[in-house]
């Protein structure tokens, strides 16, 4: 780690560029202007047959000053570079190096912030944010407190117990399911499905049915009979979409979509079979991965099942 790190600061000004900041922006700009002006008065004294040559030598010129500018005003002297500089020492004494997430202080930033923007008429906007989360928060607080000593069993005014059935009944967002799509032609019972992916029904049918043991309710488990579980009705998919917590949004997702095509072509290039994380173990295991771990997806399937009703 220690190599990248010095390779990209021995490297690192191409990357300038891209850190300039709004103030050096407008530098720039201002700069831009100012030689523009001064190539226009320039151009009044010189012949036309002259101008083009100006224009093209002039043009280098604004580049290399703009550049010039942008290495003198940006730099990468901020926390994120100065921390890597001690990762290796930090594994080294404490093993793994803990993550840390901003989706919550920026969900707390659009709650009372950005909110509260939108919502006044500007006049006074920092003490009519203020008021707003206070009020809000107070709200919220009371209904809390409220909900609690019913629980507790206190007698409480009517329409302060139909208010909070009010609150609890309140309209959510429906449910977000994974969804399987791309369905695969061909494909009828477990033995195509073992033959389209080249997995023999030694393997299929044990694993079926010790996933159905552990994962499902006694209502809606698989046959363990292999005769009958691979005489099944079976769909062979290739795309997965899998809803994802929108960064800064609260009860919105993104659609991430996991493909896998088996053997066949992904656009006629190469066959494409996507990793997943998945959850093998509780939070407590395998450190910072809190359970989960990398794995390749090898089928995408549906099974029918009378007993799955």
């Amino acid at each position: 780690m220690e190599e990248y790190v010095a390779q990209f600061h021995a490297t690192k000004a191409i990357f300038l560029e891209f850190r300039i900041s709004k103030q050096t922006q407008e530098k720039a700009d201002e700069l831009r202007k100012e030689l523009r002006h001064q190539r226009a008065q320039m151009r009044e004294r010189v012949p036309p047959s002259q101008q083009h040559g100006i224009t093209d030598e002039d043009r280098e010129e604004e580049n290399d000053q703009r550049m010039e500018l942008i290495h003198s005003e940006s730099n990468f002297n901020i926390l994120k570079m100065h921390l890597i500089s001690h990762f290796r020492d930090h594994i080294y004494m404490f093993g793994n190096i803990p993550m840390h997430s901003t989706v919550y202080g920026e969900l707390a930033h659009n709650e009372q912030i950005k909110d509260g923007w939108r919502r006044p008429n500007k006049i006074d906007a920092s003490q009519q944010i203020l008021s707003s989360y206070g009020g809000q928060h107070a709200i919220r607080m009371r209904i809390l407190n409220l909900e609690s000593l019913q629980r507790a069993g206190a007698d409480l005014p009517t329409e302060v117990v139909e208010h909070l059935e009010k609150t609890r009944q309140a309209p959510t967002p429906p449910a977000h399911w994974r969804i399987l799509m791309g369905r695969r032609d061909n494909i009828h019972d477990f033995l195509d499905f073992g033959r389209a992916c080249d997995i023999s029904p030694e393997t299929i049918c044990p694993e079926l049915i010790r996933y159905s043991r552990l994962s499902l309710p006694p209502e809606c488990r698989l046959p363990e009979s292999p005769p009958i579980l691979l005489a099944l009705l079976v769909e062979l998919l290739t795309q997965l979409e899998i809803p994802v917590l929108a960064f800064q949004e609260f009860r919105v997702c993104d659609i991430h979509r996991a493909r896998c095509t088996g053997a066949q072509l992904f656009h006629n290039q190469t066959s494409r079979n996507d990793c997943v994380w998945i959850q093998a173990g509780g939070e407590n295991m395998y450190g910072a991965l809190r359970g989960r771990l990398p794995a390749r997806l090898i089928a995408l399937f549906k099974i029918q099942s009378a007993y799955m009703q």
